[in-house]
């Protein structure tokens, strides 16, 4: 039996047990949801603070806040405040204004005595000696960061455990260099990068995620952020790189493991806003940032090892648990269902986090009403926003365990042999603030000695920190630091290598235990000992060559993932190609494809290179799909290398007559621009016949389908659209496009538009982008748009892709046209029935009553619950969009559609007709599923025609089929309806 409530009746039922209150007992949570057995107070409010974007403390215990007025509209600069609280009652009540007329300033931490600050265009330093928060001086350290859109400046300042602070690209990019000296410009291109202030050193980091924030575990490895993406890693830093090729195309990875369709589900409360940009986001991650690794040990176990990221747009926090996962590591989300924190309240705007002295965690709300950038409003509808409101407002919430009490007494930061026990303390925040001072002052000989005792301590912590500030301090000895790339934990072995590599190059025991640390029981570990042998100069690595390649060789029959195979490529220096050359001489199956692929895209450097891989290839006895993966790799990595020295030794290996292999050969004979083989040519000419072979396995077609690419369009043209049959294969249809999108004839869009409603809904969707991102064939979807031959809908006009059309094309009959179909806030094919039915978005709905409106009308189709039959989407969740955007959705279905709810009709050769949607589609058979839910499977070769018809299964009109007091009645359940 269904049971229904109304949403106020589930608010209360909710709220009884989580509703919680403040020192000053203002209740504080109505309107938020909290995990059960925490407390949520709001610590500083307006006006005594407003437009809040980062919080830091500092080693006095005080609350420093960074205020950003001028966001979005960059007309008011950003300032420092330090938070009081004199009446002791946990809320803070007066405010110092520290330093003023930041710039736009979005970042700050402390450093000595004062603070740094990212104040694009600049790195500023605020000098306070004594620290009574009067500067002495404002120092501009940097400049050449760019100032762009405001979300996207250079932001996250972060000490490392190496002394570097490092920082997030943002997006903007720029070329920073130090004030003093232009000439030590650094272009980012794109990366995240780090900075030493005492050596005054500059470098990339590596791949930027573009978001706001950026996170260091308790070792010092980087998560980043950004919108749809909520937790990347950087595995390890460009450093390594050094220009030289891997397999991976840059070192930060997507790390999530709960995405669905490429994006995170993420769970708001309350009334949901409309997602103008991208209703498809709506419940899932579109605004991450303040991304913040919990090493406060104050929440329990669970929460330790914790990465907490805010949505900004949704109004929530959600954790995620990391764990090692080979190389990499690996996020989980802690909660099911739900997010830790979350509000109704639309204006709740969480940017930012920090860990407190207390092991609280302490959320930064900018409060505001708009937080998207105007660049991404459409402006129809930023025209009835107000982007002001809220610019006099912002909250800090403090979020602890309840019955836990981790007060640390700060009078231990005052002593050096305080300072050295807080290192083992287990709160990250009392050891990283302990480390910093430490590493600011110079340290006595007792305090070396303690931070020597410190290295055989069982805690862990303490072990991690006295051998960095040991080692910083030029205080490290040899045989320490030899007995940690020994130590039984493999977090410290691991940063162990990281600190040998300063001295590898002049110790050769040191190299010694490294190269064992190739073959370590962890992965991690595995990998950053290949990371450090890479920082072998050439006069070391020729020492030590056979060693360290029987290293490698031997590393590489371990369990091995992308990142290890990476690591290993690099490692092998410039002996990569005699590496090769031996293991295919000497083939082992423990040994991945993969490795030889790898070490055959970094190591064709040169033309005797070049001649030694191809030679050793033509003569191993490995797998002929092998070979293929090595040619194809090789060809990426060729670069300057005279193509006619390389002939011989590529006929050679044509003569294998493997069909795969000749055609890798022929596009590395493309790129050296030498001529096409007579065995290529011979076997593209049948290859032409064989592709349309109904009679031949897919497999074979495929590979005739790759022998025809290097063929003129003119050539193969006819054969590439009649792969574009629904009742081809799918692979068939999907390279036969691929190959199609890589010519700029006009025809290509102009048949693709007449064959659309032909194509398969997978096809279509290529298709799409197709039409769409090639500028020569945007007349030819303008034309299909306009006489219906394509259904707008089908084309997922989100706000970029609408913007392709009407903003980001230089031809203005393109924009005149577009704008004809859509405008830059959506597509409405329906606006009078949608105007007319808005009057069920102001009138108070029954959820009992919808859910008798949905049993009539929409259960046929749809399941919410228990209720309805599978054949549209599933719309239990749907409580996640807005009523308005399930009002547009229910009487314009055809605005804009998933392609796999596309009605399509399908008859077969004995003249029975289907209507419905595509269910599955294999290479043999299609799956219809039709109104009703019942399914029907036909075997292709029995099918006579199978087209589109451009609809939704979802029909026009069912605005006749109810009042506005049913419609809003049917929206009520559609949000607050439970089983």
């Amino acid at each position: 039996m269904k049971r229904l409530f109304p949403v106020l009746i589930q608010f209360l039922f909710i709220s009884a047990g989580l509703l919680f209150f403040s020192c000053n007992k203002e209740p504080v949570l109505e309107g938020f949801q909290l995990e059960p057995g925490f407390i949520l107070e709001r610590v500083a409010i307006e006006p005594l603070i407003r437009d809040p974007v980062d919080l830091e403390f500092n080693e006095l215990g005080d609350a420093l806040v960074l205020e950003m007025p001028g966001y979005p509209f960059e007309d008011q600069q950003s300032r420092i405040l330090v938070l009081k609280d004199k009446n002791k009652d946990g809320v803070y009540d007066d405010k110092i204004v520290f330093i003023e007329n930041l710039q736009l300033a979005n970042s700050f931490m402390p450093y000595k005595k004062g603070v740094l600050v990212a104040a694009p265009p600049y790195l500023l330093f605020v000098q306070d000696d004594n620290q009574d928060y009067k500067p002495e001086k404002v120092d501009t350290l940097m400049g050449g960061f760019s100032t762009g859109n405001l979300q996207h400046n250079y932001n996250g300042l972060t000490m490392g455990l190496d002394n570097w602070i490092y920082a997030a690209n943002g997006g903007n990019d720029g070329k920073p260099y130090w004030w003093d000296d232009q000439e030590s410009e650094l272009d980012l291109r794109g990366q995240d990068f780090r900075f030493n202030l005492e050596t005054k050193s500059l470098e990339r980091l590596g791949e930027s995620s573009g978001g706001f924030g950026l996170a260091m575990d308790d070792y010092g490895r980087v998560f980043e952020t950004h919108n749809l993406e909520h937790i990347s890693q950087l595995v390890f830093p460009d450093r390594y790189i050094q220009g030289r090729q891997t397999l991976k195309r840059h070192t930060l990875e997507n790390i999530s493991d709960h995405e669905e369709n490429g994006l995170a589900r993420i769970y708001p409360i309350g009334e949901q806003e409309s997602r103008v940009n991208h209703p498809e986001q709506s419940g899932y991650f579109s605004g991450a940032c303040g991304i913040t690794y919990y090493g406060g040990s104050a929440f329990g176990e669970d929460y330790n090892k914790t990465v907490w990221v805010a949505d900004v747009v949704l109004n929530l926090i959600h954790v995620d648990k990391i764990k090692s996962y080979g190389s990499a590591f690996t996020a989980s989300r802690l909660l099911e269902k739900r997010d830790f924190m979350a509000s109704s309240d639309r204006s709740f705007r969480p940017v930012n986090m920090s860990l407190g002295p207390d092991g609280s965690i302490y959320v930064v709300d900018m409060h505001r009403q708009v937080i998207e950038h105007p660049e991404w409003i459409p402006d129809d509808i930023e025209r009835t926003l107000d982007l002001e409101a809220g610019k006099d407002q912002g909250r800090v919430y403090k979020i602890s365990k309840e019955g836990v009490d981790q007060a640390f007494d700060l009078g231990q930061f005052n002593t050096q042999d305080g300072l050295v026990k807080s290192l083992g303390h287990s709160n990250q925040w009392v050891r990283k603030t302990a480390h910093r001072l430490l590493m600011d002052q110079n340290l006595s000989d007792e305090t070396i000695e303690q931070l020597n005792t410190g290295l055989s301590t069982a805690n862990e912590f303490a072990k991690l920190h006295s051998l960095w500030i040991l080692n910083l301090k030029d205080e490290l000895e040899e045989e320490s630091l030899l007995t940690a790339l020994k130590n039984a934990s493999p977090n410290i072995r691991e940063s162990a290598l990281v600190i040998a590599e300063q001295q590898i190059n002049l110790n050769p025991e040191l190299a010694l235990v490294s190269l064992e640390l190739l073959s370590d029981s962890d992965s991690r570990v595995r990998m950053q000992a290949a990371l450090s042998l890479s920082t072998l100069k050439p006069e070391r690595l020729s020492e030590l060559k056979t060693k360290i390649l029987n290293g490698i060789q031997n590393a590489a029959k371990l369990p091995s993932d992308d990142w290890n195979i990476a690591a290993l490529t690099l490692a092998s220096g410039y002996y990569g190609t005699e590496l090769l050359t031996n293991l295919l001489a000497n083939p082992s199956p423990q040994i991945p494809d993969q490795f030889l692929s790898s070490l055959a895209l970094s190591s064709n450097r040169t033309e005797s290179d070049a001649k030694n891989i191809l030679q050793a290839l033509e003569n191993s006895g490995i797998q002929m799909s092998a070979k293929q993966q090595i040619i194809k790799q090789f060809t990426f990595g060729v670069m300057e290398i005279k193509g006619k020295s390389l002939e011989p030794y590529i006929q050679n290996l044509e003569k294998s007559g493997d069909l795969g292999l000749i055609s890798e050969l022929a596009i590395l004979r493309r790129k050296l621009e030498l001529p096409t083989s007579p065995e290529f040519l011979q076997l593209s000419q049948t290859a032409l016949t064989k592709v349309s072979d109904k009679s031949l396995q897919d497999s074979i077609r495929l590979q005739q389908l790759a022998l025809i690419e290097l063929l003129p369009y003119q050539v193969k043209s006819e054969v590439l659209f009649k792969c574009l049959k629904n009742t081809e294969p799918l692979k068939l249809q999907e390279n036969a496009l691929r190959q199609l999108s890589t010519y700029n004839e006009k025809e290509i869009g102009e048949k693709i538009v007449s064959m659309w409603q032909e194509l398969s809904p997978q096809t279509r969707r290529y298709a799409g982008d197709l039409l769409l991102y090639i500028e020569m064939h945007h007349d030819a979807l303008l034309t299909g748009l306009e006489d219906g031959s394509i259904n707008i809908g089908e084309m997922n006009f989100d706000l970029e892709r609408r913007r392709t059309l009407l903003w980001w094309t230089d031809n203005e009959e393109t924009k005149r046209r577009a704008e004809k179909l859509f405008t830059d806030s959506g597509v409405t094919n329906r606006k009078e029935a949608i105007d007319q039915m808005k009057l069920a978005l102001a009138l108070e709905g029954s959820v009992l009553q919808g859910a008798k409106v949905f049993e009539n009308i929409c259960s046929n189709c749809h399941i919410y619950g228990t209720i309805g039959n599978e054949v549209g989407p599933v719309l239990t969740e749907i409580s996640r969009k807005s009523k308005e955007t399930n009002l547009h959705d229910i009487l314009d279905p055809n605005a804009a559609v998933d392609t796999k709810y596309i009605n399509h009709r399908l008859e077969t050769n004995v003249g029975i007709v289907h209507v419905g949607i595509v269910d599955n589609e294999t290479d043999q058979d299609i799956t219809i599923k039709k109104t009703g839910g019942e399914s029907v499977t036909i075997n292709k070769s029995d099918i006579k025609a199978f087209r589109s018809l451009g609809t939704s299964l979802m029909m026009e009109g069912l605005e006749n089929s109810m009042s506005p007091q049913e419609m809003a009645d049917l929206l009520a359940f559609l949000q607050n309806g439970v089983e």
